[in-house]
């Protein structure tokens, strides 16, 4: 530590360590919260005590109480919402995350609430700054690759954790090492390739499996391979001839309006907003790809944790398609 400061390798140190000491004290015991009228005294802080965690993307010294008690404290907060027991099962879940556009609303979200400890990211797009109406980060993160900022948000929350990065992203040939060395309990997926949205599902349902998926402004896709492994493939929902059009398709510049129109169909027309329809069929002339804004990516996000905390902590959860639409939340007024 002397070294990395010396070296100017560290700008800042952060000492809260015994604020953390007494908030950890009064979860464990509420009768000791103290009272505003009470006269606060400040404590010492023993270096040697808890762990110091080091950021060097932020040139930043934490010093954090120990692992366990990190965790105890950081999700005490989930009590009563999440059962210890639901917690336990959340948290010892591995899951991977294919693509993070809305992948990464959805791993930072799992991780807040104290899930997955042990997580896969794959992609393989840098942030670009038309991502930024909707990717939360800086722009200090343009150019870097969406997995190394997305294990840094993650890092941050909880430096504990375990995450294992794919910067080329998913591959056909690197498919099976994702899903399998070691064996995920959930996959999340989100990427764009049409292609690879299908062969990671086969995959997936070959190795049983669950996937979720949500799309448009908020249809979430479940699929319970571990469950039903004869389950077809986003459980029927996606139709055949799609199907057989995104395995014909070839990529490239002259067939983008074929390929715009699979995106669309991937989900089904009836299922899109009105307006999101309308661009889909200027894209390539007036806009130059499926617009999105940062509201739905965020709840998203919020979709992809519930469902993957309803599945991973033992709920009944069936294969399916679930709808929440931008439409529906400002038509039924309930006071």
């Amino acid at each position: 530590m002397a070294d990395l400061i010396e070296s100017g390798a560290i700008d800042r140190i952060i000492e809260t360590f015994h604020i953390q000491n007494k908030e950890l004290a009064e979860v464990r015991d509420p009768s000791k919260i103290s009272h505003p009228t009470e006269t606060k005294t400040e404590s010492k802080t023993d270096p040697d005590e808890g762990v110091w965690v080091y950021f060097p993307w932020r040139k930043s010294l934490i010093h954090l109480l120990a692992k366990s008690d990190y965790i105890e404290l950081r999700t005490s907060r989930n009590s009563h919402l999440i059962t210890l027991e639901e917690q336990k099962k959340f948290e010892g879940a591995r899951i991977g995350f294919a693509g993070l556009n809305v992948g990464n609303p959805g791993a930072v979200c799992i991780t807040l609430e104290g899930g997955s400890r042990q997580m896969k990211l794959a992609d393989l797009d840098p942030l670009s700054v038309s991502n930024m109406n909707r990717f939360n980060t800086g722009i200090d993160n343009l150019g870097v690759n969406k997995v190394i900022i997305s294990a840094r948000q993650i890092f941050e929350i909880d430096p504990f954790m375990e995450i294992e990065l794919y910067e080329d992203g998913i591959k056909p040939e690197n498919i099976d090492k994702f899903l399998l060395e070691p064996k995920i309990d959930l996959l999340i997926e989100e990427m764009d390739n049409l292609k690879l949205k299908i062969l990671i599902r086969e995959r997936a349902k070959l190795h049983r499996i669950p996937v979720i998926m949500v799309t448009a402004d908020g249809i979430l896709d479940i699929e319970r391979y571990d469950l039903e492994p004869d389950l077809p493939i986003m459980a029927g929902n996606l139709r055949a001839e799609v199907i057989e059009g995104i395995n014909n398709v070839v990529p490239s510049k002259g067939n983008l309006r074929e390929r715009v129109m699979l995106a669309r169909d991937f989900i089904g027309k009836d299922l899109h907003s009105q307006r999101l329809n309308e661009a889909f069929e200027k894209i390539g002339t007036e806009i130059p790809s499926i617009p999105q804004l940062a509201e739905w990516t965020f709840l998203r996000g919020a979709l992809l944790c519930h469902g993957a905390r309803k599945i991973l902590s033992g709920e009944k959860v069936v294969s399916g398609r679930y709808l929440l639409t931008s439409d529906s939340i400002l038509k039924k007024k309930i006071a």
